[in-house]
């Protein structure tokens, strides 16, 4: 990444924090930042697509330094674990990440809320893993239950401390709540108590991503029929299309744009179909 598309990204940030996504204005980011409308758009497509790129390189970041923290130690390292989880607090406190969530939320833009949706329910899904690395493969039935109960307590406490004007150390309320777990571990096994199935991480994203998941597929599908009788400029295009539907997150906008220069209206249904359900 440049170093001038890096200051959009953090001048946005910061005004995004400040003001809210819906109430600020590409015009006020291009002001802050000093970069035209051209640069501007030849960076992102749209403001949400860069708000996208903020979440993205935000998880990026965490996902980095997690890895960094548990370097040279088993994966069933507890002290390891609760550096894990102390990045996590820490990476989302330096980036304002509940204000940003916040203020998706308050949006109306469902594409958005999914990705925050999904982003919560994928480190819900990383924390249930890391807890049967740390206790064992006997844990797994418990580990969904005992990963909302951390997560939980956890940010019941900090919100508490916050509330009550105390400066306590993260990583000491985030031992704390490991040693409570450590204690549960025994009891729910002893008792066989089960509250929630781990296979609701997977229905769930299931739930929000399937249908998406089944009309993208067929799209992909009829791109590849496409692109055997094209001519050049079509499958230069279409090929596009293609490569950008298989990303993460399709870039709507430049899809679209593309999308002008190719002559199929059933394709293009489709694609809308997709986009804006």
């Amino acid at each position: 990444m440049n170093n001038r598309k890096k200051h959009v990204m953090e001048t946005a940030h910061a005004i995004f924090v400040e003001k809210g996504f819906v109430e600020t204005s590409v015009q006020e980011i291009l002001e802050k930042s000093g970069i035209s409308k051209g640069t501007f758009y030849n960076y992102f497509p749209s403001k949400k697509e860069l708000l996208i790129n903020i979440f993205e390189k935000i998880q990026t970041e965490t996902e980095r330094r997690r890895i960094e923290v548990l370097a040279g130690k088993k994966k069933n390292d507890k002290n390891g674990f609760v550096k894990q989880i102390q990045v996590k607090m820490e990476v989302g406190m330096e980036n304002k990440l509940f204000s940003l969530f916040n203020s998706v939320l308050l949006s109306k833009d469902e594409e958005l809320k999914k990705i925050v949706e999904q982003h919560q329910l994928d480190e819900l899904k990383w924390l249930q893993q890391r807890i049967v690395d740390i206790f064992g493969q006997h844990v797994q039935p418990y580990s969904l239950d005992l990963a909302i109960l951390f997560y939980g307590m956890l940010h019941n406490a900090l919100h508490f401390s916050t509330n009550a004007g105390l400066k306590m150390e993260i990583d000491k309320i985030i031992t704390y709540m490991m040693h409570r777990i450590d204690n549960m571990v025994p009891a729910l096994i002893a008792t066989n108590e089960q509250l929630f199935d781990i296979q609701l991480l997977t229905r769930l994203k299931s739930k929000t991503l399937s249908k998406q998941r089944q009309k993208k597929e067929k799209l992909l599908q009829k791109i590849e029929t496409l692109l055997s009788t094209a001519d050049c400029m079509q499958k230069e295009l279409l090929s596009f299309v293609k490569e950008e539907l298989q990303a993460p997150v399709p870039r709507k906008a430049v899809v679209y744009a593309v999308l002008k220069g190719i002559d199929l209206e059933e394709l293009k249904e489709g694609i809308h179909e997709l986009f804006e359900e």
